[in-house]
């Protein structure tokens, strides 16, 4: 049982942190920083590369990517989340999701870019900043939900 609890919490973390911080992140880079270029809260209409007929709106499927990636911090914390889960969420937020997600495997599954974004320096460093956050943003969620008490 506590390992569906587990995935069904980071799951929901993830999704919050994703409609929360990654797009507040996503919005001072694409307002205050050259080369970000990414809209935050975007509702246009994206189609899945496994099911190319389900359309969804941008933001509902980035939400959906956070709840799985949610789902595999809350098997990592584990059923009794402790010490600095801040910390420790945005170290995984840059290591799972930023550097495996979306420097290695998006580029090579999509071919939308290159890998680690060809060295753009632009990109590079607002992906790690927004991944840190919502990885720290995710943890901290977890174990909030876990314990019904800040962690």
């Amino acid at each position: 049982m506590n390992f569906i609890k587990a995935i069904v919490l980071g799951f929901i973390a993830g999704a919050i942190a994703t409609v929360t911080i990654h797009e507040v992140i996503s919005w001072l880079f694409l307002n205050y920083w050259t080369g970000w270029d990414r809209p935050s809260w975007n509702m246009e209409p994206v189609s899945n590369s496994l099911y190319p007929d389900l359309v969804m709106p941008q933001i509902a499927s980035d939400a959906f990517w956070g709840g799985l990636w949610g789902s595999l911090f809350g098997l990592i914390l584990g059923a009794r989340p402790e010490g600095m889960m801040t910390i420790r969420g945005a170290i995984l937020g840059i290591f799972l999701p930023a550097l495996i997600g979306v420097f290695i495997a998006i580029p090579f599954l999509t071919g939308r870019f290159p890998p680690f974004f060809g060295g753009d320096v632009s990109k590079l460093i607002p992906v790690l900043v927004i991944l840190a956050g919502w990885g720290a943003m995710t943890a901290w969620l977890y174990g909030l939900f876990r314990y019904c008490r800040l962690p």
